[in-house]
């Protein structure tokens, strides 16, 4: 097993999704701990299966069952990273619920909702970890853009994030936080994508 991230916490917001599971083992198989947490409550059982992989090649990790839309829950959940784990150098923000609904069809709370779970939840984990980073002087937050295309909601969502990378690295340059937005990927190329901006 490589040690090139021996040391290291990552924590992964996501749903579970086979991208989740690819960027999790790439981070554990390169000697990182990983904290998961979950994008809402019902991706609890997807989410302990990536944990299961991450604890066999022998790292730390645990899940947090969460909703990533809910402030207190994402702020608490990044209170306890750093209270079982130590620290935490780098967030993967991977909330990703396309509908493919479209145009003419999309209704007002539809949209909203997309907003909120693709960009509304990454803004939020990324305050509250980013908040913890600047403290301990540096980190590394990845946005993780929708794999798909999806609604006009994820699409809008997906072109925030340059706008909350721009922003992140504005406020916190001074304290060595960072981000970057990996674009929709392969589960591969997204693990790769993740290992390479670290």
């Amino acid at each position: 097993m490589s040690a090139a991230l021996a040391g290291k916490v990552i924590a992964l917001a996501g749903t579970g999704s086979e991208r989740d599971r690819a960027i999790a083992m790439a981070c554990a198989e390169a000697g990182a701990d990983v904290a998961l947490g979950t994008s809402d409550r019902s991706q609890e059982f997807a989410m302990a299966s990536i944990a299961n992989e991450v604890w066999a090649v022998g790292r730390e990790q645990f899940v947090r069952v969460l909703d990533a839309c809910d402030p207190v829950a994402v702020t608490a959940w990044a209170d306890e990273v750093w209270d079982r784990l130590g620290r935490c150098d780098v967030l993967v923000t991977a909330c990703d619920a396309p509908s493919g609904i479209p145009l003419d069809e999309l209704a007002h709370a539809e949209f909203v909702t997309g907003l909120e779970r693709n960009l509304a939840a990454p803004f939020l984990a990324a305050q509250a970890f980013g908040r913890l980073m600047e403290r301990s002087r540096g980190g590394l937050i990845v946005l993780l853009a929708p794999a798909t295309p999806g609604d006009a909601a994820c699409r809008a969502a997906a072109a925030g994030l340059s706008g909350l990378a721009a922003a992140i690295n504005e406020s916190w340059a001074p304290e060595a936080v960072r981000a970057v937005v990996v674009e929709g990927a392969s589960p591969g190329a997204a693990a790769a994508a993740v290992l390479a901006a670290l």
